[in-house]
């Protein structure tokens, strides 16, 4: 189940002024982004806040609706969309899980950098106090919550960078992931964002 829980998550968006409203913010952000890619950290916490998991690795956007996320440790997994399907593989369990783009992007966090639509068609955007200076904080929350995993996202951006987001889900966990060495709009190649399931594993659709 653990490809589950941390598929619950994936991702991002970035900081501009503080006086900017909160879905200009958003706006200035998403306007020209083609690609973004970089390294990330994240950690899980239960409804008490205690530690469940912590884990790390390398991401890759790129619109619209193509994304590679790659967890490295402590153990592999990796989750490619390729712009009609997404793959979730686990190396340590030799399994595909196989879904449709479109039933997918809408239950993740990830969808908000790859897809084109404009944020605020499903999210009332509100901007809150910022936790340090020259942070600016958003707070994003589904106007249909039955279509998504998670209650709401916070963002938190700084000078035209993602600094980290984090979502509380349905089941009442924390994720917070962070974000560092992320580069916008370098070409990435095709391969990226391609998946061939291994010989032998499992594959479910």
């Amino acid at each position: 189940m653990k490809f589950l829980k941390q598929y619950s998550w994936v991702l991002l968006l970035l900081c501009f002024p503080n006086w900017l409203s909160a879905n200009q913010a958003l706006d200035k952000f998403l306007d020209g982004l083609q690609t973004l890619s970089g390294k990330f950290e994240q950690s899980i916490y239960d409804e008490n806040g205690y530690l469940l998991e912590k884990s790390r690795g390398r991401l890759y956007i790129q619109r619209p609706n193509k994304f590679r996320w790659i967890y490295q440790k402590p153990y592999y997994q990796l989750i490619v969309a390729d712009g009609k399907k997404v793959w979730i593989y686990d190396r340590d369990l030799e399994q595909v899980t196989v879904k449709t783009l479109n039933n997918t992007l809408g239950k993740t966090p990830a969808f908000l950098l790859s897809r084109n639509r404009q944020v605020e068609k499903d999210f009332i955007v509100n901007q809150l106090p910022s936790p340090e200076r020259g942070i600016t904080s958003l707070e994003l929350i589904p106007k249909k919550a039955t279509k998504t995993q998670f209650e709401k996202l916070r963002i938190n951006l700084r000078d035209n960078s993602l600094v980290s987001f984090e979502f509380l889900d349905n089941l009442g966990q924390t994720t917070q992931i962070h974000f560092t060495k992320l580069r916008r709009n370098r070409k990435l190649r095709d391969k990226v964002f391609r998946f061939t399931p291994p010989t032998g594993v499992d594959i479910i659709n």
